[in-house]
């Protein structure tokens, strides 16, 4: 015989099993629309009015899979209210780039870090500040960052193209500047700035 007690117990595990359920269905949907929404951008790069913290958190969302055997974890600290007109594809690639950029250079395998992303607006110019406090990088190799084919890991997978890529879309589709600032040991910073409207 079922005593109550049970059949409170089953009802109490299947409830919790839905609420799971429930959040992880909700994820999927999320991590779906994020990836349908950057992947359109990434080959449709028309002008587009976006809410720049929420397109953001999207960009992180869609390379999250990417940090999953990482223990560097991303942070976004970004003003809510700023809403823009730019080419939001451009964006998605420049944040993707230098995130994946950090993680295949900054850290070793099993290393721990934070990679932080801040954005505000100053006049009519948006600025994103991007830091991670990885290796860091050299004096040297500084002044060549933004150099196509230029990489420190040549035949382990480095192409040189990633922060390459960044400058050409910062300084021509986003009509911007970007620069970098770095020191051995002590991690690596990008500061881009843009026009509000593009």
């Amino acid at each position: 015989t079922l005593k109550r007690s049970e059949l409170e117990a089953f009802f109490k595990q299947a409830n919790q099993a839905c609420q799971i359920l429930q959040t992880n269905l909700n994820r999927a949907s999320e991590l779906i629309r994020s990836f349908k929404q950057v992947a359109v951008d990434q080959t449709v790069d028309d002008l587009r009015n976006i809410n720049l913290k929420k397109y953001i958190d999207e960009i992180l969302l869609s390379i999250g899979p990417s940090f999953n055997y990482s223990k560097v974890t991303i942070e976004s600290d970004c003003d809510e209210d700023i809403d823009i007109e730019t080419h939001p594809g451009a964006l998605s690639q420049i944040i993707s780039n230098l995130a994946l950029n950090s993680v295949t250079h900054a850290y070793d395998e099993s290393s721990e870090g934070t990679i932080k992303i801040k954005s505000y607006q100053d006049n009519d110019d948006i600025i994103i500040e991007y830091t991670d406090d990885g290796k860091g990088i050299s004096k040297q190799d500084l002044k060549n960052i933004f150099t196509p084919f230029f990489t420190t890991r040549r035949g382990t997978g480095g192409s040189g193209l990633g922060l390459s890529i960044v400058y050409n879309l910062v300084t021509g589709t986003l009509k911007g500047n970007i620069t970098a600032d770095s020191e051995e040991g002590k991690g690596a910073s990008f500061r881009i700035a843009f026009p509000k409207k593009g």
